[in-house]
């Protein structure tokens, strides 16, 4: 695989010897001319996984640095290489924080860049590999409150789980979530001690702070307070869900009706987002809206699914008239069985345990099976691209500062 290699900065004598002497290595595509953020923001969106961006820190570091910063937020996936004449500690050290990988001094050693450039190519071949491996994320989205989002995400992720397939249920509706009660369950940790453990969280850390369903399914919960909400940034909730879909097949995430930071992050890392509406103009109106925001945020459309949640045959709107309204097929269409569905939920069990006979359950397992058949196999043997991925920038600066 060929890795597209971009610069970001101006164009100077550095950038360009740079430049040829990426163009020599076979394993590199190297984009042509420096990229401003603008441009550089367009082509990771394409290559978000990928991508080497080399960023040369010119006169101005702090812009440089926030230019970097804002990039490596938007793409954490995408690998960060920076140089500059200045190769003081402290420079060093802030282009770690900013999210490098490799910091080239100026003028060019060019027996260690060559051998960072092998070094970062092999990691990144290692990091595409695991990726191909990793579990799924589903994002379960609607623009209305009370459309039955908690609802399906809840029974999906239970008709998900089996004994060889592991999966994770994440609340991601910070303030208000109601998972938790949903399954009758009492989580001992939530998603907020996840935050403050970010650099520690193992497969025992997991062990111990997802609560367990008697299904299979594992849960990350809400925070306890309300105002806790404000203390978890969308960069933390694109960690944690990258880790989680390290860990699972299958990490199912409840959105809050709106389009913010924090779900923007679920929505934009999805392999699929069920879009749960109800037959009903406001809910049409409102979710042709979404849409069209979908698209202003680049979030990509194909892997948009809609969910007809409550259905029932209705002369004024049909199922038709919403597919051509919204430029979307329906993916999976619920049926609207109100008593199972409120049995189900005040006894906080899932509906395939309350009544499995019936067309709400069996419609259940059909969604899940349909999103099997849409989303590949994985597998979770991930260890060895992880460790490779931690080596780097950090231990040469250690050494260096031992020095």
């Amino acid at each position: 695989m060929k890795i597209p290699v971009f610069f970001i900065g101006d164009d100077s004598i550095a950038l360009a010897s740079l430049r040829q002497q990426l163009e020599k290595e076979l394993t590199f595509t190297v984009h042509k001319k420096s990229l401003g953020f603008a441009d550089a923001h367009d082509q990771l969106r394409k290559h978000s996984n990928t991508a080497l961006v080399i960023v040369d820190l010119g006169r101005d570091h702090d812009k440089t640095f926030l230019i970097a910063e804002d990039l490596k937020r938007q793409f954490p996936g995408a690998h960060f290489v920076m140089t500059a004449a200045d190769s003081s500690s402290q420079t060093i050290l802030r282009a770690l924080r900013a999210g490098a990988e490799e910091f080239f001094a100026q003028p060019f050693n060019w027996p260690e860049v060559t051998e960072s450039i092998h070094r970062l190519h092999e990691r990144i071949q290692l990091l595409v590999s695991a990726s191909r491996n990793q579990g799924h994320l589903v994002s379960v989205f609607s623009t209305k409150g009370g459309a039955g989002t908690t609802t399906v995400a809840t029974n999906l992720a239970v008709a998900l789980a089996t004994p060889q397939r592991s999966v994770c249920l994440v609340d991601l509706v910070l303030q208000f979530g109601a998972i938790t009660s949903f399954l009758n369950l009492e989580a001992a940790y939530t998603i907020l001690d996840f935050v403050k453990n970010l650099q520690r969280i193992d497969p025992m850390f997991l062990e111990g702070s997802l609560v367990k369903h008697p299904s299979g399914v594992r849960v990350l919960a809400e925070p306890f307070h309300a105002e806790e909400a404000a203390r978890i940034t969308a960069s933390d909730v694109d960690q944690i869900l990258g880790v989680l879909m390290q860990s699972f097949d299958f990490v199912v995430a409840d959105t809050p009706k709106e389009i913010d930071e924090v779900s923007f992050e679920a929505l934009e890392k999805a392999q699929l987002i069920l879009f749960v509406m109800e037959m009903n103009i406001p809910a049409l109106k409102s979710a042709h809206k979404a849409i069209a925001s979908f698209e202003r945020l680049r979030i990509n459309p194909k892997k948009l699914r809609v969910v007809l949640n409550r259905y029932e045959k209705n002369k004024l709107l049909t199922q038709e008239a919403i597919e051509k309204t919204l430029g979307v097929d329906t993916f999976w269409i619920l049926p609207n069985d109100y008593l199972t569905a409120v049995s189900a939920l005040n006894q906080g069990l899932p509906i395939q345990d309350t009544n499995s006979h019936s067309k709400l359950a069996k419609s259940y397992r059909g969604l899940a099976d349909a999103i099997l058949h849409t989303l590949s196999p994985v597998s979770t043997d991930r260890n060895q691209a992880e460790e490779h991925k931690k080596a780097g920038l950090l231990s040469r600066w250690m050494a260096r500062r031992s020095a």
